[in-house]
């Protein structure tokens, strides 16, 4: 009877100075609300992460970092430690290169300029294009 007297109390001064331990050490939990707009802003981020390392493992990307004396490895490692307000400014300016040129923009813009310049020309009187302008 006496021994597991003994056992019972140095185990209950075993736990007890464990708790103690325990509460003293060890962080206590915030629980806040987290609102909808930062979790998406982080979703975001994410995908504009995502975005600047996948624009970084093309061939044509990786070979002109090679040009530059820079191993695409090590500047994939540089994007991961950017601030998320550089990487999305960086997934911006990816966004509004042109993929594989802007050829109907391009055709447009062309053919707005030439309808103008002729237009001013014809209305000058050095071409006769347009029937649509008296002439005088």
């Amino acid at each position: 009877m006496r021994r597991t007297l003994a056992l019972q109390k140095s185990v209950a001064i075993a736990l007890a100075f464990v708790f103690c331990y325990m509460s003293v050490f060890i962080a206590p939990a915030n629980a806040t609300m987290v609102r909808t707009a930062d979790i998406l802003q982080k979703h975001d981020n994410n995908i504009n992460r995502e975005k600047v390392i996948s624009f970084m493992q093309r061939q044509d990307v990786a070979a002109q970092f090679k040009s530059w004396g820079v191993e695409p490895e090590e500047a994939q490692m540089r994007v991961m430690v950017m601030s998320d307000e550089e990487i999305s400014m960086l997934a911006k300016k990816i966004d509004e290169l042109p993929a594989g040129g802007d050829a109907i923009g391009f055709i447009l813009t062309v053919g707005i300029v030439v309808f103008v310049v002729l237009l001013i020309t014809d209305i000058v009187g050095v071409t006769d294009v347009f029937t649509f302008i008296k002439k005088r």
